[in-house]
């Protein structure tokens, strides 16, 4: 069940329309415990500009529950979490991007999921360079009192995005030294 919002983004409203969506759709992606899934096909610069960035905005919104980056590693036809809180490197780190993070790269478009049963709501935007080249997703993660908060955290991470963007000239940056 998807509405679009009043600012041109695509909201869900519920958790248990994500699980619909998603029994919807055959499967095609790796199990989820297949060890390919927490490692790069590639090496990898680690920590990469991503993580510093992650690590960095932080430190100036202590506010934000996650800060994610999903991008596809040059040589790799699949998009990964390449950085994210470094509490949750071992469940994340490198695994693969869910369908929504792979997607919000493809279409441009910004997904705000506001799930009420958990407090949560997540904000996938894609992230572009100063060419206006789209090289990852971004994500912010918050908690929230009531639902009607959605606009303002949806503004802080865009906010937030717009901070980092101009740091990021290409994707080989993104996952090059910091």
């Amino acid at each position: 069940m998807q509405r679009l919002c009043r600012f041109g983004v695509i909201c869900f409203l519920s958790a248990a329309s994500l699980y619909a969506q998603k029994d919807s759709q055959v499967e095609t992606s790796t199990p989820v415990d297949v060890p390919i899934q927490h490692h790069p096909d590639a090496p990898q610069i680690f920590p990469n500009l991503a993580q510093s960035l992650t690590n960095q905005e932080l430190q100036r919104h202590p506010e934000v529950l996650v800060i994610a980056f999903h991008a596809q590693i040059p040589g790799e036809s699949i998009n990964r979490v390449v950085a994210i809180n470094q509490e949750q490197w071992g469940k994340f780190l490198w695994r693969l991007s869910d369908d929504i993070d792979t997607d919000t790269a493809k279409s441009q478009k910004t997904v705000v999921q506001v799930i009420p049963a958990t407090h949560r709501m997540e904000v996938h935007m894609p992230l572009r360079t100063g060419t206006k080249e789209t090289i990852a997703t971004f994500v912010c993660v918050w908690n929230f009192q009531d639902e009607e908060e959605a606009p303002e955290l949806m503004h802080q991470s865009q906010m937030i995005r717009d901070e980092i963007a101009p740091q990021i000239g290409s994707i080989g940056q993104l996952l090059g030294k910091p």
